[in-house]
């Protein structure tokens, strides 16, 4: 699957539009998830993201979808998102820009072309760690930054949640599409557990809870 994308900058002294760069978003092939499955070690934690072989198997049975975001043939970010179930609630498990191009807008063009590609869903949702379950200084700001990061690009934090995914703190957050706050707030539990049921089976269930 190919999807077309591009940053427009509008031209005020003739009036038209002007094309200031292109981008494509392309589904990854399973051939290239080894090299990526690097990036992803490197980009979260342990315990947010599954094992190579799950990972696999996911892609593979197209359970979850990885998408690329590049520029020509220069790939500059990622995402793998459950995007396929009934509820129609998407789940963006992974994203992030490849570390070389941070800090030039890449990560919020992104996810604007994902809200398009996604624009007759309920609903974007995305996990993120608790800064307040942080270690270090370092890792606290980084985690406040992510929650900033979605928070411009329209997410809002799911208030009175109590939230862990393998045993993680984790905040929960939303990006209305279709559904309104009040429907999202009232379907987030029985829709992450539907998508997480369908990742992980009745066997594993159980590592995503709600405790409130």
């Amino acid at each position: 699957m190919h999807f077309s994308a591009r940053t427009v900058k509008l031209n005020y002294r003739g009036g038209e539009p002007t094309i200031m760069s292109k981008f494509n978003i392309r589904c990854m092939q399973l051939d290239e998830l080894k090299a990526f499955y690097e990036r992803i070690v490197r980009d979260f934690s342990q315990g947010e993201y599954a094992p190579y072989s799950i990972a696999y198997q996911l892609l593979q049975e197209n359970l979850q979808k990885a998408m690329i975001f590049c520029k020509g043939d220069q790939d500059l970010a990622y995402a793998v998102c459950t995007d396929s179930h009934d509820n129609n609630y998407v789940l963006i498990s992974l994203f992030a820009v490849f570390k070389e191009y941070r800090g030039q807008g890449i990560g919020s063009e992104f996810m604007k072309r994902l809200q398009l590609i996604y624009k007759d869903k309920q609903a974007l949702l995305v996990e993120v760690e608790r800064p307040d379950h942080a270690k270090t200084q370092e890792e606290r700001d980084f985690r406040r930054r992510r929650i900033e990061f979605y928070e411009k690009s329209g997410f809002y934090l799911i208030e009175d949640v109590d939230y862990t995914i393998w045993d993680i703190p984790m905040h929960l957050m939303s990006l209305p599409l279709v559904a309104t706050k009040d429907t999202i707030n009232q379907e987030i539990k029985g829709s992450m557990h539907e998508l997480y049921l369908s990742l992980m089976g009745e066997a594993l269930i159980h590592k995503m809870k709600f405790s409130s």
